[in-house]
């Protein structure tokens, strides 16, 4: 079990009261978490582009935190006080760190390493080209196979038939990824650490546009699609997820559930548009934390640390937090055997929510099905 801290904060009613207490020592007995996350959830920011409401800034990441309570009792009546709402007033919260999240986009087109990776054949393994940037898939299929370039042009109908059939499916893979982009969003893992001589990671620049080949000491730009830039940019990009880590996370287009590096944790709720039919949604995490009998649960966004100088690097003008800003907050109901549930609400925006569900004590798990 993590530390247990208790802050002072206001946020929407909540009154917190400084208090630290020790860690604290239990044999790993663990909990599964269940989010479903609403279709209004908008994914993290991004740098230069005007917040939706209720949006996380960009460069941030969220931390689950679970929640014990201290109720007002003004007048000493043994019974909590109420809010308008006939919500218990609550006094101090204890929170604990359970996990850190992110919730971004599925795929980054204009990530410099949204690649194709070795083993990922194509129609008759005459599509894959490891270390392609894979916005320029039906491109580098159509030089390949001798078919013109040009934009928009229908194939030539002398074009055999199992040639048609590669050429229109990496056209349908481009036409796509747009829709993959910004309609679904993914719940990933995050590598953001806040340590001090540790910035959290992010790409360096690629090569300018036309500068291509093997010798670069840049990333080759995503247009470079000849033979020597696809294996400089796939040797390159798995250098970089190595000393990023296992929990910075770069999607895939093919699996969603197999990411070209982190963890895929699940997807916020909406529609599939590779068959505009299947709806998507639901994430499930496990923790090696018992989470039996929580009174709450709390999401914040908290800035990334990428500098490295071992604090959040918090915009001029926004007073810095040590736990985060409040994004979501929900009272654990609990039910049969000790499974919590909490409807977690935006301090705000009413239409930002999502529901929790906590399975604890995995260990001693005698559930009957």
């Amino acid at each position: 079990m993590g530390h247990q801290i208790a802050v002072r904060r206001q946020w929407a009613g909540i009154v917190l009261g400084v208090l630290f207490l020790p860690a604290c020592v239990e044999p790993l007995r663990g909990s599964n978490i269940q989010f479903d996350f609403a279709e209004t959830v908008p994914p993290v920011g991004e740098r230069g582009v005007p917040l939706q409401e209720g949006q996380a800034p960009a460069d941030t990441f969220f931390t689950l935190y679970a929640a014990d309570l201290d109720y007002v009792d003004a007048d000493g009546d043994g019974r909590a006080d109420l809010d308008m709402n006939g919500e218990p007033l609550i006094e101090t919260a204890y929170l604990a760190e359970v996990h850190r999240f992110e919730i971004r986009k599925l795929i980054d087109t204009s990530s410099p390493c949204f690649i194709d990776l070795p083993g990922g054949a194509g129609i008759e393994g005459r599509t894959s080209f490891p270390g392609l940037h894979i916005t320029q898939h039906a491109n580098k299929t159509k030089e390949v196979l001798g078919i013109p370039l040009t934009p928009g042009a229908a194939l030539d109908p002398t074009v055999p038939r199992e040639t048609a059939v590669i050429v229109l499916t990496a056209e349908r893979r481009m036409d796509l990824l747009p829709r993959l982009e910004n309609e679904i969003k993914a719940v990933t893992s995050s590598d953001a650490t806040v340590e001090a001589g540790k910035a959290d990671f992010q790409y360096p620049a690629t090569s300018a546009a036309g500068t291509c080949g093997g010798n670069l000491a840049e990333i080759p730009h995503p247009t470079c699609t000849d033979d020597a830039s696809n294996a400089l940019r796939l040797q390159m990009c798995q250098d970089l997820w190595a000393e990023a880590g296992s929990q910075f996370y770069e999607g895939s287009d093919k699996v969603f559930t197999l990411p070209l590096n982190g963890q895929f944790y699940g997807l916020v709720e909406g529609m599939n548009p590779v068959n505009e039919i299947g709806l998507v949604g639901g994430s499930g995490i496990y923790v090696d934390e018992n989470l039996v009998g929580r009174d709450a649960y709390v999401v914040n966004y908290q800035y990334k640390d990428l500098d490295g100088d071992g604090a959040p690097d918090t915009p001029a003008g926004v007073t810095p937090s040590a736990l985060g800003f409040p994004y979501l907050f929900g009272r654990a109901r609990t039910h049969t055997r000790g499974v919590q549930s909490a409807n977690m609400r935006h301090p705000t925006v009413r239409n930002i929510n999502a529901e929790l569900a906590v399975f604890a004590e995995l260990g001693e798990d005698d559930v009957q099905f």
